[in-house]
């Protein structure tokens, strides 16, 4: 009888515990379905604050006036990226030979204020110190800020992550200069061939 008491306590905690730990995985997907449904903007903006370098070109940037009709590359990244790192090395290298002009336009832009402060954000890519400074504006949005949609000329409801369609780090958005993502691209390693592509669409 005994045995039997064990047991059955056994299974009441398993059944317990069990639901507790599917639960994240539950709502991860249920997050994901919800960003599918939502109509995202056609032409974005985007206003942040920038890691303050005169290369930044002040202390906020504002995406379309920048680039002033352009296209801009945005490089979206993550300070524990192994390949975001491998690809602002990639074209800073690119810059600083000559294959790439010191004026293209490239905007580099993290993508988890959630998780990673902005003191971080500008050791690893804005810092004198580091092989991964990026020699063009970073830009360090706060957590839940809010992108503009150009058509309404109103800010959208959700994170900027969520109006630019939850880019993956490393990853490449071409912006044309109305603010329409024009060419997307998520290949995790630098790769020169991408790079060249990417710069033939600038």
């Amino acid at each position: 009888m005994p045995k039997q008491l064990e047991l059955l306590s056994f299974i009441t905690i398993l059944l317990l515990v069990i639901p507790g730990c599917t639960t994240p995985q539950t709502m991860e997907i249920e997050e994901e379905s919800d960003t599918q449904e939502i109509d995202l903007p056609e032409r974005l903006n985007l206003m942040a604050d920038t890691a303050g370098r005169d290369i930044d070109r002040g202390a906020e940037l504002d995406l379309s006036s920048d680039a002033n009709g352009e296209n801009t590359l945005i490089l979206w990244v993550s300070t524990g990226c192994t390949g975001c790192h491998d690809w602002t090395e990639m074209i800073a290298q690119s810059m600083q030979n000559g294959t790439i002009d010191n004026d293209t336009r490239i905007i580099t832009i993290h993508r988890y204020p959630s998780f990673e402060t902005r003191e971080e954000v500008i050791e690893v890519y804005a810092s004198e110190n580091s092989s991964t400074k990026s020699l063009w504006p970073v830009l360090i949005p706060f957590k839940g800020q809010p992108a503009m949609d150009l058509d309404t000329g109103e800010y959208t409801e959700y994170d900027y992550t969520v109006a630019f369609d939850n880019p993956a780090t490393p990853s490449f958005t071409l912006l044309d200069g109305d603010g329409k993502t024009i060419w997307k691209n998520r290949t995790y390693w630098a790769n020169q061939s991408v790079l060249s592509e990417a710069i033939d669409l600038l």
